[in-house]
C-alpha cells in the first residue's frame, strides 16, 4: 500500500475508536438512565405529584 491509503486508513481507525468511545458513553448513560426510571417504578401513577418539574412543592 502507498503511503496516503495507510494515511486514510489511520484516520478511518482513529475516527471509529471515537465513535467506539461515544457509543459506550452513550450506553453507559442509557443502562443509568433505566435504573433511574426503574426506581420510581413504586409510585402511583394516578396519584397527584407532590413536586413541580422545578422540584418545587405543590400547594
Amino acid at each position: 500500500m502507498n503511503e496516503q491509503a495507510i494515511f486514510l486508513l489511520q484516520q478511518i481507525l482513529d475516527q471509529q475508536q471515537k465513535q467506539t468511545i461515544l457509543l459506550e458513553q452513550i450506553a453507559t448513560q442509557n443502562l443509568a438512565l433505566i435504573g433511574a426510571l426503574a426506581d420510581e417504578g413504586d409510585v402511583d401513577p394516578d396519584t397527584p405529584p407532590q413536586t413541580y418539574l422545578s422540584g418545587a412543592p405543590c400547594r
